[in-house]
């Protein structure tokens, strides 16, 4: 989810889909991603549904198509660590995050995006600050249900914590279980990754996956055509502030939430 850089917000604007080349530009509007105005506090609501997205009945289904809508926006991929011009392409990226929800019809829809950040005056890592609510006008406040957490990391890299404590919050005022036509759905947060240097045409490799209510992280990746699940570890709560991280590498087990 995303930082801009220290100059660009001493120029008081929000994160910019691309580095201007000289001065305190605008940001360039950017379809599909919704932003607060210059001087005004980040969106605490993000309106929905994403125009031209659709709507579907599996959330497999959805989140194969956020995942290339997603990785298809300015900037939101680096390609490799260690390959040619990774430093600068990490610099430039961004992060853009959005909801996947349930609506009262039964379909899984997505908000639109933004890439509303906070200053990170070192530049050291990237994130995307995701409303906590979808207005969706078609239906009645408090009406949908939130399932996951979309956005994008640059590289193929793990979930910060951030990640982690912000949908874990989200659970705390929702629930971590969303009730759906075809049974219960564990609330997650998802980061889609490119590992393709093609940063104009990247591929979606794969992404990883936080379910707060087993405690699971997990990393799905896809190759020829076929989706791979494995967990990378498990996350254990001492208080709402406090986690540990302990590794643990097996084959998914019983793991529906997020499969292709």
């Amino acid at each position: 989810m995303t930082y801009a850089n220290s100059r660009m917000r001493l120029c008081g604007v929000v994160l910019a889909s691309t580095l201007m080349a000289s001065g305190c530009s605008s940001p360039q509007a950017i379809e599909g991603v919704v932003r607060p105005n210059p001087g005004q506090p980040l969106l605490d609501r993000i309106p929905g549904p994403m125009p031209g997205f659709g709507s579907f009945d599996h959330f497999s289904d959805a989140l194969l198509a956020a995942c290339p809508r997603i990785l298809s926006k300015p900037n939101a991929t680096a390609g490799r660590v260690g390959s040619q011009d990774f430093q600068l392409r990490w610099r430039l990226s961004s992060e853009y995050c959005a909801w996947l929800y349930y609506t009262p019809e039964h379909k899984y829809e997505m908000s639109m995006l933004t890439d509303q950040s906070r200053p990170d005056d070192l530049n050291s890592r990237k994130s995307c600050i995701l409303p906590p609510v979808v207005e969706d006008r078609r239906y009645p406040p408090g009406s949908l249900k939130y399932v996951f957490a979309l956005h994008n990391h640059p590289y193929n890299s793990t979930l910060s914590d951030y990640d982690i404590r912000f949908i874990v919050s989200k659970g705390d005022e929702d629930g971590f279980e969303v009730e759906t036509r075809d049974g219960k759905i564990r609330l997650s947060i998802i980061a889609f990754f490119s590992d393709s240097d093609d940063t104009a045409h990247p591929t979606c490799d794969g992404f990883f996956q936080y379910i707060p209510l087993t405690g699971q992280l997990l990393k799905w990746t896809s190759a020829q055509g076929a989706w791979h699940c494995e967990q990378t570890g498990t996350i254990k709560w001492f208080a709402r502030t406090d986690f540990r991280f302990e590794k643990k590498t097996a084959p998914c087990q019983n793991s529906t939430e997020g499969a292709p």
